[in-house]
Protein backbone atom coordinates (compact mmCIF):
# COMPACT_ATOMS: atom_id res chain seq x y z
CA UNK A 1 0.00 0.00 0.00
CA UNK A 2 2.36 2.14 0.99
CA UNK A 3 4.80 1.76 -2.38
CA UNK A 4 1.56 2.39 -4.49
CA UNK A 5 0.69 5.70 -2.25
CA UNK A 6 4.33 6.30 -3.46
CA UNK A 7 4.10 5.87 -6.77
CA UNK A 8 1.11 7.89 -7.03
CA UNK A 9 2.35 11.07 -5.44
CA UNK A 10 5.84 10.92 -7.40
CA UNK A 11 3.72 10.47 -10.84
CA UNK A 12 1.37 13.38 -9.93
CA UNK A 13 4.26 15.60 -8.36
CA UNK A 14 4.39 19.23 -10.11
CA UNK A 15 7.51 21.31 -10.42
CA UNK A 16 7.21 24.49 -7.72
CA UNK A 17 9.22 27.39 -9.09
CA UNK A 18 11.44 28.09 -6.61
CA UNK A 19 11.25 32.03 -6.84
CA UNK A 20 8.00 32.34 -4.79
CA UNK A 21 8.32 33.58 -1.48
CA UNK A 22 5.47 31.56 -0.31
CA UNK A 23 4.70 27.96 -1.25
CA UNK A 24 1.64 25.94 -0.60
CA UNK A 25 0.86 22.55 -1.57
CA UNK A 26 -2.52 20.60 -1.07
CA UNK A 27 -2.80 16.85 -1.07
CA UNK A 28 -5.83 14.76 -0.46
CA UNK A 29 -5.73 10.63 -1.21
CA UNK A 30 -7.83 8.16 -0.72
CA UNK A 31 -7.89 3.91 -0.56
CA UNK A 32 -10.67 2.16 -0.48
CA UNK A 33 -8.67 -0.31 1.95
CA UNK A 34 -10.50 0.43 5.35
CA UNK A 35 -11.28 2.96 3.33
CA UNK A 36 -9.40 5.59 4.70
CA UNK A 37 -7.99 8.91 3.19
CA UNK A 38 -5.13 11.39 3.91
CA UNK A 39 -4.84 15.09 3.85
CA UNK A 40 -1.97 17.10 3.70
CA UNK A 41 -0.91 20.36 3.28
CA UNK A 42 2.33 21.86 2.96
CA UNK A 43 3.71 26.00 3.05
CA UNK A 44 7.21 27.12 2.84
CA UNK A 45 8.68 30.50 2.30
CA UNK A 46 11.63 32.69 2.03
CA UNK A 47 10.67 36.44 3.50
CA UNK A 48 14.21 37.65 3.59
CA UNK A 49 17.72 35.45 2.52
CA UNK A 50 17.84 34.90 5.88
CA UNK A 51 14.72 33.97 7.27
CA UNK A 52 12.30 31.41 5.91
CA UNK A 53 9.67 29.01 7.61
CA UNK A 54 8.07 25.69 6.60
CA UNK A 55 4.89 23.70 7.49
CA UNK A 56 3.62 20.10 7.14
CA UNK A 57 0.27 18.86 8.36
CA UNK A 58 -1.62 16.16 7.52
CA UNK A 59 -5.08 14.63 8.39
CA UNK A 60 -5.74 10.80 8.44
CA UNK A 61 -9.52 9.60 8.38
CA UNK A 62 -10.84 6.36 8.69
CA UNK A 63 -14.79 5.53 9.43
CA UNK A 64 -14.15 3.42 12.42
CA UNK A 65 -16.73 3.69 14.97
CA UNK A 66 -15.75 4.87 18.36
CA UNK A 67 -12.45 6.30 16.53
CA UNK A 68 -11.78 10.30 15.22
CA UNK A 69 -10.36 11.58 12.75
CA UNK A 70 -6.57 12.08 13.37
CA UNK A 71 -4.34 14.88 12.37
CA UNK A 72 -0.84 16.16 13.31
CA UNK A 73 1.61 18.64 12.90
CA UNK A 74 4.87 17.07 11.03
CA UNK A 75 7.11 20.17 10.71
CA UNK A 76 6.33 24.02 11.93
CA UNK A 77 9.77 25.84 11.69
CA UNK A 78 11.21 29.25 11.80
CA UNK A 79 15.01 29.41 10.26
CA UNK A 80 17.18 32.32 10.49
CA UNK A 81 20.62 32.50 9.69
CA UNK A 82 23.20 35.73 9.92
CA UNK A 83 24.37 37.29 6.20
CA UNK A 84 27.74 35.94 6.53
CA UNK A 85 26.75 32.30 7.45
CA UNK A 86 28.61 31.89 10.43
CA UNK A 87 25.44 31.00 12.56
CA UNK A 88 21.73 29.73 12.14
CA UNK A 89 19.33 28.86 14.06
CA UNK A 90 15.76 26.53 14.12
CA UNK A 91 12.78 27.37 15.97
CA UNK A 92 9.72 25.19 16.24
CA UNK A 93 8.66 21.44 15.65
CA UNK A 94 11.52 19.65 13.32
CA UNK A 95 13.93 16.66 12.88
CA UNK A 96 17.10 16.73 14.51
CA UNK A 97 20.20 14.99 13.00
CA UNK A 98 23.44 15.81 14.18
CA UNK A 99 26.86 13.62 13.78
CA UNK A 100 26.57 9.97 14.18
CA UNK A 101 23.31 10.65 16.93
CA UNK A 102 20.30 9.04 15.83
CA UNK A 103 17.81 11.68 14.56
CA UNK A 104 14.93 13.03 16.77
CA UNK A 105 11.65 14.71 16.17
CA UNK A 106 11.71 17.85 18.25
CA UNK A 107 9.95 20.68 19.85
CA UNK A 108 11.85 23.36 20.88
CA UNK A 109 14.95 25.08 19.41
CA UNK A 110 18.95 24.36 17.87
CA UNK A 111 21.15 26.54 15.88
CA UNK A 112 24.82 25.85 14.56
CA UNK A 113 28.09 28.43 15.22
CA UNK A 114 31.44 28.37 13.03
CA UNK A 115 34.24 29.54 15.74
CA UNK A 116 37.38 30.22 14.98
CA UNK A 117 39.99 27.60 14.44
CA UNK A 118 37.47 25.43 11.95
CA UNK A 119 35.56 24.71 15.23
CA UNK A 120 31.83 24.44 15.06
CA UNK A 121 28.92 23.95 17.70
CA UNK A 122 25.61 22.14 17.21
CA UNK A 123 22.67 21.83 19.41
CA UNK A 124 19.26 21.85 20.18
CA UNK A 125 16.36 21.46 22.87
CA UNK A 126 13.28 20.89 23.45
CA UNK A 127 10.53 18.15 24.07
CA UNK A 128 9.86 14.95 22.58
CA UNK A 129 7.36 15.24 19.91
CA UNK A 130 4.64 12.64 20.17
CA UNK A 131 1.66 11.08 18.38
CA UNK A 132 -1.31 12.80 18.00
CA UNK A 133 -2.25 16.19 18.94
CA UNK A 134 -1.64 15.82 22.39
CA UNK A 135 1.00 17.33 24.68
CA UNK A 136 3.87 15.41 26.61
CA UNK A 137 4.81 15.31 30.38
CA UNK A 138 6.15 18.36 32.08
CA UNK A 139 9.56 16.66 32.70
CA UNK A 140 9.74 14.89 29.47
CA UNK A 141 12.92 16.90 27.72
CA UNK A 142 15.85 16.02 25.49
CA UNK A 143 19.00 17.56 24.51
CA UNK A 144 21.47 17.19 21.85
CA UNK A 145 25.27 19.03 21.06
CA UNK A 146 27.84 18.52 18.92
CA UNK A 147 31.05 19.81 18.65
CA UNK A 148 33.54 19.39 14.73
CA UNK A 149 36.49 20.50 13.76
CA UNK A 150 37.09 20.62 9.96
CA UNK A 151 40.47 18.97 8.67
CA UNK A 152 42.36 21.12 6.03
CA UNK A 153 39.95 21.31 3.12
CA UNK A 154 40.05 17.30 2.71
CA UNK A 155 37.95 16.39 5.82
CA UNK A 156 36.20 16.89 9.68
CA UNK A 157 36.16 14.96 12.81
CA UNK A 158 33.40 15.36 15.44
CA UNK A 159 31.82 14.11 18.87
CA UNK A 160 27.82 14.36 20.04
CA UNK A 161 26.29 13.79 22.88
CA UNK A 162 22.56 13.04 23.42
CA UNK A 163 19.98 12.77 26.74
CA UNK A 164 16.44 12.29 26.62
CA UNK A 165 14.54 11.75 29.50
CA UNK A 166 10.91 10.42 30.10
CA UNK A 167 9.11 11.42 33.50
CA UNK A 168 12.58 13.01 34.55
CA UNK A 169 14.06 9.35 34.18
CA UNK A 170 16.77 8.74 31.11
CA UNK A 171 15.24 6.68 28.38
CA UNK A 172 18.52 7.78 25.45
CA UNK A 173 21.89 8.69 26.45
CA UNK A 174 24.16 8.47 24.25
CA UNK A 175 27.98 9.83 22.34
CA UNK A 176 28.42 9.43 19.16
CA UNK A 177 31.93 9.94 16.56
CA UNK A 178 31.47 10.79 13.27
CA UNK A 179 34.54 11.52 10.56
CA UNK A 180 34.37 11.89 7.15
CA UNK A 181 36.89 12.71 4.19
CA UNK A 182 37.12 13.69 0.42
CA UNK A 183 40.08 12.50 -1.62
CA UNK A 184 39.64 14.59 -4.85
CA UNK A 185 36.65 14.59 -6.69
CA UNK A 186 36.18 10.75 -7.01
CA UNK A 187 36.83 9.33 -3.39
CA UNK A 188 35.32 10.04 -0.33
CA UNK A 189 34.72 8.14 3.20
CA UNK A 190 32.91 8.13 6.25
CA UNK A 191 32.55 6.39 9.35
CA UNK A 192 30.27 6.80 12.56
CA UNK A 193 30.06 5.27 15.92
CA UNK A 194 27.20 5.61 18.65
CA UNK A 195 27.47 4.12 22.09
CA UNK A 196 24.49 4.05 24.33
CA UNK A 197 25.92 5.26 27.44
CA UNK A 198 22.46 4.40 29.24
CA UNK A 199 22.45 0.61 28.32
CA UNK A 200 26.31 0.38 28.10
CA UNK A 201 26.89 -1.11 24.74
CA UNK A 202 27.77 0.15 21.11
CA UNK A 203 23.98 1.00 19.19
CA UNK A 204 25.62 1.14 15.88
CA UNK A 205 28.88 1.10 13.59
CA UNK A 206 28.49 2.28 10.46
CA UNK A 207 31.54 2.80 7.48
CA UNK A 208 30.50 4.06 4.11
CA UNK A 209 33.29 4.49 1.00
CA UNK A 210 32.91 5.84 -2.34
CA UNK A 211 34.83 5.48 -5.31
CA UNK A 212 33.98 7.35 -9.04
CA UNK A 213 35.62 6.40 -12.64
CA UNK A 214 34.14 7.34 -15.41
CA UNK A 215 31.09 6.18 -15.84
CA UNK A 216 31.16 3.52 -12.85
CA UNK A 217 30.86 4.19 -9.36
CA UNK A 218 31.48 1.81 -6.22
CA UNK A 219 30.21 2.06 -3.14
CA UNK A 220 31.04 0.01 -0.18
CA UNK A 221 29.34 -0.07 3.18
CA UNK A 222 29.34 -2.02 7.00
CA UNK A 223 26.73 -0.90 8.99
CA UNK A 224 26.40 -2.90 12.51
CA UNK A 225 22.84 -1.98 14.77
CA UNK A 226 21.99 -3.45 17.97
CA UNK A 227 18.45 -2.79 19.34
CA UNK A 228 18.85 -3.07 22.60
CA UNK A 229 21.01 -0.36 22.70
CA UNK A 230 19.08 2.10 20.00
CA UNK A 231 15.55 1.78 21.24
CA UNK A 232 15.10 4.06 24.25
CA UNK A 233 15.38 2.43 28.26
CA UNK A 234 11.94 2.36 28.88
CA UNK A 235 10.93 0.46 25.84
CA UNK A 236 9.53 -2.94 26.66
CA UNK A 237 11.61 -4.85 22.94
CA UNK A 238 15.31 -3.15 24.72
CA UNK A 239 14.73 -5.87 27.20
CA UNK A 240 13.25 -8.94 25.34
CA UNK A 241 16.55 -9.28 24.41
CA UNK A 242 19.27 -8.19 21.54
CA UNK A 243 19.70 -9.39 18.50
CA UNK A 244 22.17 -7.74 16.54
CA UNK A 245 22.21 -7.01 12.72
CA UNK A 246 24.76 -6.28 10.53
CA UNK A 247 25.11 -5.22 6.92
CA UNK A 248 28.23 -5.40 4.76
CA UNK A 249 28.35 -5.09 0.84
CA UNK A 250 29.11 -3.13 -2.20
CA UNK A 251 27.07 -1.51 -4.99
CA UNK A 252 28.09 -1.00 -8.69
CA UNK A 253 26.55 2.08 -10.85
CA UNK A 254 27.02 1.82 -14.28
CA UNK A 255 26.20 4.33 -16.83
CA UNK A 256 26.48 1.80 -19.62
CA UNK A 257 25.07 4.30 -22.45
CA UNK A 258 23.09 8.24 -22.22
CA UNK A 259 19.63 6.52 -21.10
CA UNK A 260 20.92 2.93 -19.70
CA UNK A 261 21.78 2.69 -15.84
CA UNK A 262 22.77 -0.65 -14.61
CA UNK A 263 23.53 -1.54 -10.98
CA UNK A 264 23.87 -4.46 -8.83
CA UNK A 265 24.41 -5.07 -4.76
CA UNK A 266 26.84 -7.88 -3.19
CA UNK A 267 26.26 -8.12 -0.23
CA UNK A 268 25.64 -10.15 2.77
CA UNK A 269 23.12 -9.99 6.51
CA UNK A 270 23.40 -11.14 9.61
CA UNK A 271 20.58 -11.34 12.35
CA UNK A 272 21.14 -12.90 15.71
CA UNK A 273 23.25 -15.96 14.55
CA UNK A 274 21.73 -16.42 11.01
CA UNK A 275 23.36 -15.22 8.00
CA UNK A 276 21.70 -14.69 4.54
CA UNK A 277 22.49 -12.89 1.22
CA UNK A 278 21.96 -9.58 0.05
CA UNK A 279 21.80 -9.43 -3.87
CA UNK A 280 20.21 -7.14 -5.96
CA UNK A 281 20.70 -6.76 -9.78
CA UNK A 282 18.92 -3.59 -11.90
CA UNK A 283 18.42 -1.88 -14.91
CA UNK A 284 17.18 1.11 -16.05
CA UNK A 285 16.03 2.34 -19.62
CA UNK A 286 14.85 5.53 -20.43
CA UNK A 287 13.04 6.51 -23.19
CA UNK A 288 13.41 10.27 -23.32
CA UNK A 289 16.42 12.33 -22.42
CA UNK A 290 14.04 13.84 -19.23
CA UNK A 291 13.22 10.28 -18.32
CA UNK A 292 9.78 10.54 -18.17
CA UNK A 293 8.91 7.53 -19.39
CA UNK A 294 11.49 4.44 -18.62
CA UNK A 295 12.11 0.65 -17.91
CA UNK A 296 13.07 -0.67 -15.35
CA UNK A 297 14.05 -4.12 -13.78
CA UNK A 298 14.79 -5.59 -10.91
CA UNK A 299 16.07 -9.06 -9.40
CA UNK A 300 16.92 -9.36 -5.58
CA UNK A 301 17.85 -11.94 -3.57
CA UNK A 302 17.43 -11.35 0.07
CA UNK A 303 16.38 -13.01 3.74
CA UNK A 304 17.62 -14.26 6.83
CA UNK A 305 17.86 -18.21 7.61
CA UNK A 306 14.32 -19.49 7.01
CA UNK A 307 12.88 -16.48 5.65
CA UNK A 308 15.05 -16.28 2.37
CA UNK A 309 13.15 -15.36 -0.65
CA UNK A 310 13.80 -14.17 -4.38
CA UNK A 311 11.99 -11.47 -6.07
CA UNK A 312 11.12 -9.95 -9.27
CA UNK A 313 10.26 -6.45 -10.04
CA UNK A 314 9.27 -4.73 -13.37
CA UNK A 315 7.93 -1.74 -14.17
CA UNK A 316 6.75 0.89 -16.83
CA UNK A 317 5.96 4.63 -17.26
CA UNK A 318 5.64 6.10 -20.31
CA UNK A 319 4.28 9.82 -20.76
CA UNK A 320 1.16 10.03 -23.10
CA UNK A 321 1.29 13.72 -23.46
CA UNK A 322 2.58 16.81 -21.21
CA UNK A 323 -0.31 16.57 -18.92
CA UNK A 324 -1.05 12.60 -18.95
CA UNK A 325 1.22 9.40 -18.23
CA UNK A 326 0.68 6.31 -17.24
CA UNK A 327 2.36 3.45 -15.56
CA UNK A 328 2.46 -0.49 -14.49
CA UNK A 329 4.10 -2.45 -12.32
CA UNK A 330 4.71 -5.72 -11.48
CA UNK A 331 6.61 -7.87 -8.26
CA UNK A 332 6.89 -11.31 -7.73
CA UNK A 333 8.62 -13.01 -4.27
CA UNK A 334 9.22 -16.73 -4.01
CA UNK A 335 10.02 -17.79 -0.73
CA UNK A 336 12.43 -20.44 -0.21
CA UNK A 337 9.55 -22.13 2.41
CA UNK A 338 5.93 -22.76 1.52
CA UNK A 339 5.06 -22.71 4.91
CA UNK A 340 1.00 -23.24 3.59
CA UNK A 341 0.75 -19.67 2.79
CA UNK A 342 1.53 -19.92 -1.20
CA UNK A 343 4.71 -20.41 -3.56
CA UNK A 344 4.05 -16.97 -4.97
CA UNK A 345 2.98 -13.82 -3.61
CA UNK A 346 2.01 -11.40 -6.56
CA UNK A 347 1.47 -7.86 -6.41
CA UNK A 348 0.48 -5.73 -10.02
CA UNK A 349 -0.45 -2.12 -9.75
CA UNK A 350 -1.46 0.21 -13.04
CA UNK A 351 -1.78 3.79 -12.68
CA UNK A 352 -2.57 7.05 -14.98
CA UNK A 353 -1.81 10.39 -13.97
CA UNK A 354 -2.54 14.02 -14.76
CA UNK A 355 -0.63 17.19 -14.17
CA UNK A 356 -1.72 20.92 -15.35
CA UNK A 357 0.09 23.78 -14.28
CA UNK A 358 -0.59 23.50 -10.58
CA UNK A 359 -3.17 20.73 -10.59
CA UNK A 360 -2.03 17.43 -10.22
CA UNK A 361 -3.93 13.93 -9.47
CA UNK A 362 -3.59 10.26 -10.19
CA UNK A 363 -6.07 6.73 -10.32
CA UNK A 364 -4.49 3.64 -9.20
CA UNK A 365 -5.40 -0.26 -9.05
CA UNK A 366 -3.58 -2.26 -6.88
CA UNK A 367 -3.70 -6.17 -6.53
CA UNK A 368 -1.96 -8.78 -4.56
CA UNK A 369 -1.77 -12.12 -2.97
CA UNK A 370 0.33 -12.39 0.43
CA UNK A 371 0.66 -14.31 3.49
CA UNK A 372 -2.08 -12.54 5.25
CA UNK A 373 -4.11 -12.07 2.30
CA UNK A 374 -5.10 -14.33 -0.58
CA UNK A 375 -6.33 -11.89 -2.40
CA UNK A 376 -6.45 -8.37 -2.19
CA UNK A 377 -7.84 -5.89 -4.57
CA UNK A 378 -7.71 -1.84 -3.70
CA UNK A 379 -8.15 0.82 -5.68
CA UNK A 380 -6.10 4.42 -5.02
CA UNK A 381 -7.03 8.60 -5.61
CA UNK A 382 -5.08 11.64 -5.22
CA UNK A 383 -5.43 15.26 -6.29
CA UNK A 384 -3.89 18.18 -4.92
CA UNK A 385 -3.04 21.42 -5.83
CA UNK A 386 0.32 24.15 -5.73
CA UNK A 387 0.08 27.61 -4.93
CA UNK A 388 3.18 30.11 -5.46
CA UNK A 389 2.07 33.49 -3.91
CA UNK A 390 4.20 36.28 -4.60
Amino acid sequence: MRRALLAMAVAASPIVAEADPLRLRGDALATTASPAGLLTLEASGQQTSNLSAEAVVWVAGQPTPGQDTRGDVLVIALKAKDKKGRASGTLGRFVASIGALRPVHVDGAGGRVHLPQRFDVEAYGGVPVVPGLATSRSWDWMFGSRLSRKLGDWGSAGVAYLQQRDDAQIATEEVGFDAGAAFGKADNAAAKLAYDLAGEGVAEVSFMATHKEGSLRTDVFAVHRSPSHILPATSLFSVLGDYASERAGGTLTWKAAPRLDLGADLGARRSGTEMGPLLVGRAKLKLDDRGRSALTGEVRRDGVGADEWTGLRGAARYALTNEFGVATELELVIPDEDRGLGRVWPWALAAVSWDRGDWHAAVAAEASASPTDVRRFDVLGTLGRSWGLK
